[in-house]
């Protein structure tokens, strides 16, 4: 017995390795690939944190750009979820340097977290086999390494609702006063930092309605529980709400477009995401079985996971269809059920599945699984072309305090890799290159003009060539002083 513990912790730990070696693919590659623009925000209230020193209640990014309608962001203002993980981001540079891999490293310290918890919850439910399987697919699903590696906070806010969870089993387990502690302590930050954690109260209720039945209402603990975790975010909408300017749109989150339960709604989440993305196809039929399989020790507190998450899904759909990334959160369920059948398949002793097939089929299911998924997410790792370049020109040539305007589009990827506050496109009309934002822009300070997407020959190109000095051009970008006139004869 004792050797097989041994054998299943060193089992994990090659697990381990092997999920660190997969995130460190391209670890120190610009800030410029899959969903920058969202990164970009998020790295830059770490840096600002080293630049402008550490403020918690004032987040602050490089965009001077209104985040709401008709209000100025002159503070730069980026309040959405506490900057837990943007702290954290920024005591690592404090010690080791801003550099975006240190960032990265965060998070995936966060994943492999994720992983050992994944484990610990599986094992509890379920066998030793299942759960090393199910962090098995959490280290080397495509899907989950690209975002295991993103400077977003949702790699630890994954790894916080794991915790929650074996918290919570624990807690109930032994009434210990440590580990309610703990719970308090942690869901307290998990429901502060995005909407999807709080609908994961069905699969916690669920462990406590298994330990007290109907006499849950009579424990004090548990209203105690509920009113200090949800505190803080409480707290933390009341605050930001006196800072409108600083808060991103977000109703169109719900049901923009009426897309909610539309065919493309369907197409979206179910073929391109989840079968497609996630699953490479070919992981569905090992995810169908540990569905359809009956429950053993877990009783439904799975199935409640998944269908919380699904809610999640279809409450937020627009958000769900417009971004890849707000699927992370079916990672670890889809592990484990893919865990569970594919278990069923490789050791459970029964007689409906013949052995050799049952193997050869999961193996198969597996490679090509992962060879479908890495088909389509290997292109998240590419970079947008010239953003790095461009941003490491303007760092070089100009002044610290130089203020600019990109003119690619409203995404934050550019300003960020130009390490300058300033303003994206599209600040001052609806139309980002126009004469109109360029002397608006330096009615406010600006200096700098740089885009990748220039046009000579349109009527802004030849306006901006025509009045403006140029600082550097190469045939990836262009960067323009705005406070040099061209010398006309």
């Amino acid at each position: 017995m004792n050797f097989i513990k041994m054998k299943n912790k060193i089992l994990l730990l090659l697990i381990l390795l092997l999920g660190l070696s997969l995130r460190l693919y391209k670890l120190n590659i610009p800030l410029a690939d899959h969903h920058s623009w969202r990164q970009a925000d998020t790295a830059a209230v770490a840096r600002n944190f080293i630049k402008e020193g550490w403020n918690f209640l004032k987040p602050k990014i490089d965009n001077f750009a209104p985040l709401h309608p008709q209000a100025e962001n002159i503070e730069r203002l980026f309040l959405v979820e506490p900057p837990v993980y943007n702290s954290i981001v920024a005591g690592v540079y404090k010690i080791f340097g801003i550099k975006i891999e240190y960032a990265r490293l965060v998070s995936i310290a966060f994943s492999l977290g994720s992983l050992v918890f994944l484990f610990l919850i599986v094992n509890y439910f379920s066998d030793q086999t299942t759960a090393l399987l199910a962090s098995f697919y959490f280290a080397i699903l495509p899907y989950s390494i690209f975002y295991s590696r993103v400077v977003l906070p949702e790699p630890m806010i994954i790894f916080l609702s794991l915790v929650v969870f074996w918290l919570t089993i624990k807690w109930l387990q032994t009434d210990s006063s440590l580990f309610y502690f703990l719970l308090l302590i942690s869901s307290a930050v998990l429901f502060t930092q995005k909407v999807f954690p709080l609908f994961f109260s069905f699969p916690l209720f669920y462990l406590v309605f298994r330990k007290y039945g109907f006499r849950f209402w009579k424990q004090k603990k548990l209203y105690l529980l509920i009113s200090l975790s949800l505190l803080p975010l409480i707290l933390w909408r009341w605050w930001i709400s006196h800072f409108p300017e600083g808060i991103p749109a977000n109703l169109w989150l719900l049901n923009q477009g009426g897309i909610r339960f539309k065919g493309a709604f369907f197409y979206w989440i179910f073929a391109k995401r989840i079968g497609e993305l996630i699953l490479g196809f070919w992981g569905l039929p090992l995810l169908v079985l540990g569905l359809i399989l009956k429950p053993k020790k877990e009783g439904w507190f799975f199935h409640l996971w998944l269908v919380s998450i699904l809610l999640f899904i279809v409450v937020f759909a627009a958000g769900n269809v417009t971004h890849d990334y707000y699927q992370i959160p079916l990672i670890p369920i889809f592990c484990f059920f893919l865990a569970k059948g594919a278990n069923f398949l490789l050791f459970e002793k029964q007689q409906v599945v013949n052995r050799f097939l049952g193997t050869s089929l999961t193996l198969i299911c597996v490679l090509f699984m992962l060879a479908f998924s890495w088909y389509e997410v290997r292109q998240f790792y590419n970079i947008q072309g010239g953003v790095d370049l461009a941003g490491m020109s303007v760092d070089e040539i100009t002044p610290q305090n130089a203020l600019v305007l990109t003119g690619d589009s409203n995404d934050a990827t550019l300003l960020y890799n130009c390490n300058r506050w300033g303003w994206t496109g599209g600040y001052a009309s609806s139309y980002p290159n126009s004469r109109e934002t360029i002397e608006k822009i330096k009615s406010r300070g600006g200096s700098v003009y740089v885009t990748t997407k220039f046009d000579r020959n349109s009527e802004f190109g030849k306006y901006m060539l025509e009045n403006y000095q140029i600082l550097k051009e190469t045939n990836q970008f262009i960067i323009f002083d705005l406070n040099k006139r061209v010398i006309k004869n």
